[in-house]
C-alpha cells in the first residue's frame, strides 16, 4: 500500500501533470517577491516549466516572472518534496545586463538597498559573505567586483552574474543598468545531445541555456550557463514531441538549438 501510495505521488509530479505547476503557480503567486516600501511584493507570473534537473524522480519548477523592481531575479525556482513545491534559495537571471529604460523602480531609492565592492581573497571568500547576507535577511545579486543587496520584507534569493558583463566595469554599482525580461521558457534536451537536460530562457536580446546538475543543501544550484545571441525573426522557444527545445521563428519554421 505505501508503494503504491508512492507511486502515485510520484506520478502526480511528472513534468507534464498541469497539478504540478498549479501547485508551483499558487506558490509563487503567494511569494512576497518585491516587498519593498510596504507593499506586499506580489509579482505577475509569466511561465513555468517542469525539468527533473537532479534525476531523483521529482521536478524542479523554473517560474519567470514579470518584476517591478531593477535587481529582482527573473526565474525563480522551486523543488518538490512530500509537503508539496518550495522555492530555492538561488534564483536565474538569464539574458544581458542592459541600460536602464525607465520600467522599473529602483530598490535603492526606497534605502534598503546596497552595493559593495568585493575583494575576493580566497577559496570560500564569497561563499562566506554569501552565508553571512542570507543570515542577516538581505537578497544578493553577485557580480565580478560587487555585490548588490537589499532587504525585502518576507523573501531572500541569491542570484549569480559573477559570469556577465557589466556595462560600467569602473563604477561598481547597479545605478546604470537593468536585466532582460524573460519573453520565453523553455525545458528539455538540446539538439544533439538527447541526454543531458536544459532549461533555456529567451530574453529581448539573447538565449540562455542552463544545465543544471545538482541542488546544494542551502538551495544553491550547480550550474553552468551558456548565452548565445538570440537569431533575428525568432519570436520564443517551444519543446517538439521528442523533448528537443527548438526555437520558434516567425515564419511559422522552428530552427535547433545547440551549444557552441
Amino acid at each position: 500500500m505505501l508503494i503504491h501510495s508512492l507511486l502515485l505521488f510520484q506520478a502526480m509530479l511528472a513534468p507534464t501533470d498541469s497539478a504540478a505547476i498549479a501547485a508551483v503557480r499558487a506558490q509563487a503567486e503567494r511569494e512576497p517577491v518585491e516587498a519593498i516600501g510596504g507593499r506586499p511584493g506580489h509579482v505577475s507570473i509569466r511561465e513555468i516549466r517542469l525539468l527533473d534537473v537532479n534525476g531523483d524522480g521529482y521536478p524542479e519548477a523554473f517560474v519567470s516572472i514579470e518584476p517591478k523592481f531593477r535587481q529582482t531575479p527573473t526565474i525563480l525556482v522551486y523543488s518538490f518534496d512530500a509537503k508539496g513545491p518550495h522555492r530555492l534559495l538561488e534564483a536565474l537571471v538569464p539574458g544581458n545586463l542592459v541600460p536602464i529604460s525607465g520600467r522599473f523602480e529602483d530598490p535603492h531609492s526606497y534605502r534598503v538597498a546596497i552595493d559593495m565592492h568585493m575583494q575576493r581573497s580566497g577559496t570560500g571568500s564569497t561563499a562566506k559573505m554569501v552565508e553571512a547576507a542570507i543570515s542577516s535577511q538581505l537578497s544578493l545579486v553577485e557580480y565580478k567586483d560587487f555585490m548588490h543587496s537589499d532587504m525585502r520584507q518576507g523573501f531572500i534569493s541569491y542570484v549569480d552574474l559573477s559570469d556577465r558583463r557589466v556595462p560600467n566595469p569602473q563604477e561598481l554599482s547597479c545605478q546604470d543598468f537593468e536585466f532582460e525580461l524573460v519573453e520565453s521558457l523553455a525545458t528539455g534536451t538540446l539538439d544533439g545531445d538527447p541526454v543531458a537536460k536544459y532549461v533555456a530562457a529567451m530574453t529581448e536580446g539573447a538565449i540562455s541555456i542552463y544545465r543544471i546538475t545538482g541542488i546544494r543543501k542551502n538551495g544553491m544550484l550547480d550550474k553552468r550557463v551558456v548565452i548565445l545571441t538570440r537569431p533575428a525573426d525568432s519570436e520564443g522557444l517551444a519543446t517538439d514531441s521528442a523533448g528537443v527545445i527548438r526555437v520558434r521563428m516567425r515564419d511559422g519554421t522552428t530552427a535547433t538549438l545547440a551549444l557552441p
